[in-house]
């Protein structure tokens, strides 16, 4: 299990420098998020009843990088694809985030979210 963590967390630390080089043509990296997100996992797939204050900035965070409509439908897209990517998701807990956060993304993270409306 300590290995898994190490390695999870290495993947991590290279994945945070590959995008912190990288500069996104628009306002939202759909990486970035994800990375970002990664606070939440606990949350999203434990027992842990609160998202933490990590958590809960990197929803912050998500909202504010896409201040448009197009770039709000991308993170949408790419929330959407990234809901199916983890194992053991709590899909209620995923849908209540941004609430419970008290932060209105304009979107419910779930796989069955229509992102063109």
């Amino acid at each position: 299990m300590k290995r898994v963590s190490a390695s999870v967390f290495c993947l991590t630390v290279v994945l945070l420098l590959i995008v912190g080089a990288m500069k996104p043509v628009n306002g939202f990296s759909c990486l970035k998020a994800k990375l970002s997100l990664i606070t939440c996992l606990p949350f999203l797939t434990l027992n842990e009843n609160s998202p933490s204050t990590a958590c809960c900035n990197a929803v912050s965070n998500v909202k504010v990088s896409a201040p448009t409509k197009p770039e709000l439908r991308e993170a949408c897209e790419c929330l959407k694809a990234s809901s199916d990517e983890i194992p053991n998701l709590d899909k209620d807990k995923a849908i209540q985030l941004p609430k419970l956060c008290k932060v209105d993304v304009g979107f419910p993270i779930s796989k069955d979210i229509n992102c063109t409306k």
